[in-house]
């Protein structure tokens, strides 16, 4: 019974912090502190002892409360885009305690693994422009419509499914 209470209440944090599902932005957001200390009290009772959990119970709690992004302390994420002249590489920068150094880096490499261009975004720009381009319940400022255009004739709306 006390790991269904765990796992419920993890699971209801979760949702009511990520919403739509992980990663819906380049960088985590933010926890409020009351958020925070609730993820961290969970943690701290499903790891109390370590192995009072099975490994498939905590498969279940990993994909569904999204635990490897929501309220941790450090997060580095990295994917990779072969293209037709050479490579994109996307990072991500995240460390709780130090909310300045996040960051969202996107780097093309030449076929011959040069690097030809380079842009970093802090957490401020990565914010304003999920902001303007999502509005929630609110009309987008003026020429968003045209950068979203914009975005539209390069890439493909995907969603993770």
């Amino acid at each position: 019974m006390n790991r269904f209470y765990w796992y419920a209440g993890l699971l209801l944090v979760s949702l009511f912090v990520v919403g739509c599902g992980p990663m819906s932005r380049p960088i985590p957001e933010r926890l409020n502190d009351v958020d925070q200390k609730s993820v961290n009290e969970a943690w701290n009772r499903a790891l109390t002892p370590v192995g009072k959990h099975d490994r498939q119970t905590w498969l279940d709690v990993f994909v569904t409360a999204y635990a490897h992004e929501v309220g941790v302390d450090r997060l580095t994420f990295r994917s990779e885009k072969d293209l037709a002249t050479g490579k994109v590489v996307m990072e991500v920068f995240f460390e709780r305690a130090k909310p300045a150094d996040d960051r969202f880096v996107v780097t093309v490499y030449d076929a011959a693994g040069k690097v030809v261009r380079t842009e970093k975004y802090n957490r401020d720009e990565v914010t304003r422009a999920v902001e303007e381009l999502h509005p929630k319940g609110n009309p987008p400022p003026a020429g968003v419509e045209k950068r979203m255009q914009r975005v539209q004739e390069i890439m493909p709306k995907n969603e993770p499914k």
